[in-house]
């Protein structure tokens, strides 16, 4: 099922297309970018999330190996909770507790820290990205360049007929 979006950028392309003076006369030129596909290929994106492996792969191991800690903890408790004296059982339980509470506390962190730079790193190839498709698109006299999805990423400033419409909803 197409939703009201996609179906709305179809019909206002159309309505660019035969309303506009000039462009029925005139050859639209339109392209299509699968930006999914052009991440997973580009060699920035493959680099910066080989930079974000190697900044965070050492900590992620630390992670890890606490973890293997906590549950080892664990495992040890339910096994021996029978035949452990009280005075033991409460050591193991502050323990394990304490061991939780670091894990849960440096994950949380991470977590944080993975996400922020992840984003950052996002946010600066989008803009590479975007920025390069703008170029492109004027260096090849394109009208409009759509994502793969319906989104535009380029139009030319008389495509957008925004303005136009505002007035005749007035």
């Amino acid at each position: 099922m197409i939703n009201r979006e996609r179906i709305f950028q179809i019909c206002l392309i159309l309505l660019l297309y035969f309303v506009i003076p000039g462009t029925s006369q005139a050859e639209m030129k339109m392209g299509i970018v699968n930006l999914d596909r052009l991440f997973k290929e580009i060699p920035i994106y493959r680099d910066s999330q080989s930079k974000i492996k190697k900044q965070f792969d050492p900590r992620a191991k630390k992670l890890a190996s606490l973890e293997k800690e906590w549950n080892s903890l664990n495992d040890k408790y339910l096994k021996n909770e029978k035949i452990m004296a009280s005075n033991e059982k409460e050591k193991l339980v502050k323990k394990i507790q304490k061991v939780e509470k670091d894990f849960r506390s440096k994950q949380e962190k991470f977590n944080k820290e993975l996400q922020k730079v992840q984003g950052q790193e996002l946010s600066r190839i989008r803009n590479i990205v975007e920025t390069t498709i703008k170029k492109y698109a004027e260096k090849n006299n394109f009208d409009i360049i759509i994502r793969a999805d319906g989104t535009t990423l380029y139009a030319k400033s008389y495509i957008d007929i925004t303005q136009a419409i505002i007035s005749e909803l007035q």
